[in-house]
């Protein structure tokens, strides 16, 4: 499964520059001036986060999905995986000093916590029936600073790059996060793109067949996505809100995505709750089925528990968006 994973995301001369990007940042993280490394430093569990915002996201993957500033405060080298059956292994790297972080992850496009891309609707059934994960082939490099870091004021940029293998261009991001008291913000606009192809599929709105309206059986666009949050921490409670729009030339209207997020840190477990509102031109599944609905909801739930200051376990429903269970294992050294 690693090997299938490695050769389905990476490719030649672009494999080497995430092993080159992610060992030089390694290493200039180790040579830094360290600081004290606690459990909470780790993983922002134990009842504290370090993030300028996005606090109640159960990941520094899907916190860095959507604002790469998030991620500024990770420390150490760290390795997640999650398994859901029927679909191959998918790994996050994160590493930082506490200061300055980078990421290298899939993308999570058509996930939970991602933004929704293009899909061809009969393609779209077939998968969410079979349990099947939107299959993503780009990868996701974020680098994120923390330029202030005082008791009530805390400010964070980041940057990403995206890549799709099947295009072979670089799609630019810069993030940006504060914190002011009991408030955190964020706001993140980034440029991507997408080839899809279109075959004989029929456009469910129109029964006109896809390559005929654009006069080719491969559709390929370069869009832009802007994302903002708002959040606040009290205590052991996180909650959050986002907010993901994406401009299609693909479809006659934008697609909204609304997330309220919530966590809540009690010893060594975490448990997170959100709910995902959509407003978009895709089909809705339901019982089986695809409808016409442009309101669509979604719920998610987990819980992670931290074994000791280098391994982390959890469990959580629904992040492929495909109501499943999936595993989740994160090393920490």
């Amino acid at each position: 499964m690693v090997g299938q994973f490695f050769a389905h995301y990476l490719d030649s001369i672009y494999t080497l520059f995430v092993i080159k990007f992610v060992f030089l940042i390694f290493y200039f993280i180790n040579t830094s001036q360290a600081e004290d490394q606690d459990l909470c430093k780790y993983f922002k569990y134990c009842g504290g986060s370090s993030r300028s915002s996005s606090q109640s996201l159960p990941s520094s993957a899907s916190a860095g999905s959507l604002n790469p500033s998030n991620i500024s405060s990770v420390r150490g080298l760290g390795l997640q995986t999650i398994y859901q059956p029927k679909n191959p292994l998918s790994f996050n790297i994160v590493t930082g000093n506490g200061k300055i972080g980078a990421l290298v992850s899939p993308t999570l496009e058509n996930s939970f916590f991602g933004n929704r891309s293009i899909e061809i609707d009969n393609l779209l059934l077939t998968r969410k029936l079979d349990k099947i994960q939107y299959k993503n082939k780009k990868i996701n490099l974020a680098v994120g600073i923390k330029l202030i870091d005082k008791k009530f004021l805390g400010l964070d940029i980041g940057v990403s790059v995206k890549r799709n293998p099947d295009i072979k261009k670089l799609n630019p991001g810069v993030g940006i996060s504060a914190r002011v008291s009991f408030l955190n913000f964020g706001a993140y606009l980034y440029q991507d793109d997408v080839k899809v192809d279109l075959a004989n599929y029929t456009n469910p709105y129109t029964n006109i067949s896809y390559s005929t309206t654009y006069n080719s059986s491969i559709y390929q666009e370069k869009f832009s996505v802007k994302t903002l949050t708002i959040g606040t921490k009290i205590k052991n409670l996180s909650l959050d809100f986002g907010m993901i729009n994406t401009r299609f030339k693909f479809y006659n209207e934008d697609t909204r995505i609304m997330l309220f997020s919530s966590s809540y840190s009690c010893k060594n477990f975490l448990f997170n709750l959100a709910l995902r509102k959509e407003l978009s031109p895709n089909l809705d599944f339901q019982n089986n089925v695809l409808l016409v609905n442009h309101k669509k909801s979604d719920i998610y739930y987990g819980t992670e528990y931290v074994v000791n200051r280098y391994l982390m376990l959890g469990l959580q429903y629904n992040y492929f968006l495909l109501q499943e269970w999936s595993a989740t294992l994160t090393l920490f050294i």
